[in-house]
């Protein structure tokens, strides 16, 4: 049985405090199925992040971006910067 995605060779930040870890990411059907050194395993695609860091995205709990997704409707500033969600209207 192979993976959809093999992410290989990351750095793990997981968001808990605990330290980074150098690990690998199994994903099937959209879903990380299995976290651990995967070296040998099958996929369909297979994404070497060497030297990079993998972490879940981040939540901008405090925004003024109500407006920006209007002209950037696929926020892309937001998501360079690892936001992959926002919370908007909180100020009034």
């Amino acid at each position: 049985m192979g993976f959809d995605i093999l992410v290989n060779n990351g750095y793990i930040i997981d968001g808990s405090g605990n330290p980074w870890f150098k690990t690998d990411i199994g994903i099937e059907k959209g879903k990380i199925t299995r976290i651990g050194r995967l070296e040998g395993e099958a996929a369909d695609n297979v994404i070497d992040v060497k030297g990079l860091i993998v972490s879940p995205g981040f939540i901008d709990i405090h925004s003024h971006a109500d407006r920006s997704v209007f002209d950037d409707p696929w926020a892309n500033s937001y998501v360079r910067q690892g936001v992959t969600m926002f919370l908007g209207g909180n100020c009034g």
